[in-house]
Parts: structure tokens; sequence; C-alpha cells
């Protein structure tokens, strides 16, 4: 078999119009909300339905909106706003479940430190 050219930044995330993959579903659901929602109260523009041009109109804005953070913004910054947004914008976490109890290197130390205080 012949050997086949590879892409070699394979783990390099994919752009469609400029916007990267991970990015899409923040486009594609208000572009589905601003579409449907004339839809659903029955609003037209003459005899052209409201959620088109509406539909068209998110879609230039988003994509024009994602396109500059992508320029001026680091990959995953979207994605980490929101999280900070849901923790409150807390500068640190709280611990979970499990970072509370005690590791083992922290038992030893203190077992060490016991030991030198005798």
């Amino acid at each position: 078999m012949r050997r086949r050219a590879t892409r070699p930044n394979v783990f390099r995330g994919l752009k469609r119009f400029g916007v990267y993959s991970t990015d899409w579903k923040y486009i594609l659901v208000p572009i589905a909300i601003a579409y449907l929602t004339p839809f659903i109260f029955g609003l037209w523009f003459g005899y052209v339905p409201l959620g088109f041009p509406l539909g068209l109109f998110t879609f230039l804005v988003l994509l024009g909106t994602f396109n500059y953070l992508r320029k001026a913004k680091p990959q995953y910054w979207l994605s980490q706003k929101f999280d900070s947004i849901v923790d409150g914008n807390a500068f640190f976490r709280a611990p979970l479940n499990s970072e509370l109890k005690t590791s083992d290197w922290i038992r030893d130390y203190k077992e060490q430190i016991a030991v030198k205080e005798k």
C-alpha cells in the first residue's frame, strides 16, 4: 500500500466560515430561536415570514461577532467565560467531595512532622 499524506495539525480545530466547530452551538441555537419564534406567533412582513430575514440577520451578526472574538481572544475563551458565569465569577471554585479527602502524601507529611516534634 502506498503511504498517504497526513495532516500535520490533526488536533487543531476545524473552521467553517471562520468559526471553530466547538463554537457553532452558540450560533445555531440563537438562530433557531430567531427563525422559529416569528412562525410560532404568525408574524409576517408582507408575503415574507419575518423568521427568514430575522434568522439571516441573526446569523450574519453572530458570524461577524464570533470571527471578531476568534481574532481577539484565545481559543476556548467563550466556553470558559460561560463556565465562569455559572460559577458566579468566583476566583476559585469550591472543592469537590473527592478533593476534600486527605491524600496519602499529606498523611505521610503529618506523620513526619509528628516524629520530628517528639
